[in-house]
Parts: C-alpha cells; structure tokens; sequence
C-alpha cells in the first residue's frame, strides 16, 4: 500500500480538537517508531508519552506557549541517549543473541568494529549521531500517523534544557531532541493547502 495518499493528507496542525487519540492507536505510533531504521540497529533513544494536562502546560511554558502543546491528545517526546558507548553496544548484542538463537560471541568481531567507530567520536557528536536516529523514528511516526489519519505537529522549537529539567530526564542520562503533537484536526477550522518544492527542483538524478 502507497504512503503518497497519507501523506498527501497529513499537515503540521497547529490547533486540535479535544478528541482523544485511542492508547491503541498511540501504540501504534510507537510501535511505528521502534520498527523504524536505525544506525547499526543500536536505537539510542526511547519514546516519552505525556498525556497529563499539568504537566503539559508547563512543558508549554518553555515552547513559546504553542498551542499545540496543551491543545493535543498526546505529546510524544523523542528523548536520546546522551551517555554512549561500549555499553550501548553491549546492550544490543545481549538483545541480539537472545532474540536470535545466534551462538552467543560469533558477533564479537562486529561488535568490536562498532565500538571503535563510536569510541572515533567525541561526545557531542555521538549525541548528534543520536538524535539522528531519533528524528528517523520520527519519520516513521509520522508516516504511520498519516495512515491512521491522526494529525500530528513535530517541533523543535522548544527549551531542552528545561524539558529534560520537568520530566527529570538529565538525571537519567537522557534529553529531549525533538517533539510530537498528536491529536485529531478540529475541522471548523480549514486546513491550508501543502505547499512544497516541485519535484523538478527537488530530485535531481545522475545516470
């Protein structure tokens, strides 16, 4: 099935209606986003779900008060790891030769070549690297969203210090990179027409 007509659709709302988004639904989302691709398939970040109105009007505080933050069903917070590591990659093998049934150290050789590419980096860019995985899974988010015809808003125009200070992140050695708005269009309100680049201007390709 074509995503096109999905995607055709969806628009980064800015004003919701008060319906809720089904918890099933929001787990389809997640699930959306940790099927998603991922750099050597280590995943360095997780999903935050958010869904208590208190806590949402003072995260919204530190987004400029956009609307959407207090006006959403959901707000799905992509947080990345900001400690990584040998233990990153340790922590998927175990997952690997568990899940998979593979002789448990036939990867070591592998493993140890993903160690070095990351051991290569300082910690800023591993936390660069990171949040690249992490707006991966946004991309699936979004795209699984559009195909269930729920509306949601990604924004980065937020403080993070003071997003991972309201939901105790730091102390977890996580941080807020990007956020997620879901909810339903309140459709009194006209949604404006997508405007992107022609794809002439847009692909260019070498043959």
């Amino acid at each position: 099935m074509s995503t096109l007509p999905a995607l055709q659709w969806r628009y980064s709302l800015k004003q919701f209606s008060s319906d809720k988004v089904p918890l099933a639904r929001v787990h389809d989302l997640i699930e959306a986003a940790r099927l998603a691709a991922s750099s050597y398939g280590l995943q360095p970040y997780q999903i935050w779900v958010i869904d208590d109105s208190q806590v949402l009007a003072q995260l919204s505080e530190h987004a400029y008060g956009q609307s959407q933050i207090t006006q959403c069903s959901h707000l799905l917070v992509l947080v990345n790891d900001t400690q990584i590591g040998d233990h990153t990659v340790d922590r998927y093998f175990q997952r690997y030769y568990q899940q998979t049934g593979t002789e448990v150290g036939s990867a070591d050789g592998y493993a140890e070549h993903i160690k070095s590419a990351l051991a290569a980096q300082n910690s800023p860019q591993r936390q660069a690297w990171a949040q690249q995985q992490a707006y991966l899974a946004l991309g699936a988010l979004l795209s699984e969203a559009a195909m269930q015809r729920i509306d949601a808003c990604p924004m980065t125009g937020f403080d993070q210090e003071a997003f991972n200070h309201v939901l105790g992140l730091t102390e977890k050695q996580l941080n807020a990179c990007v956020i997620c708005a879901v909810g339903y269009r309140d459709n009194s309100i006209a949604v404006p027409e997508k405007v992107r680049t022609p794809t002439t201007e847009f692909a260019h390709f070498f043959a």
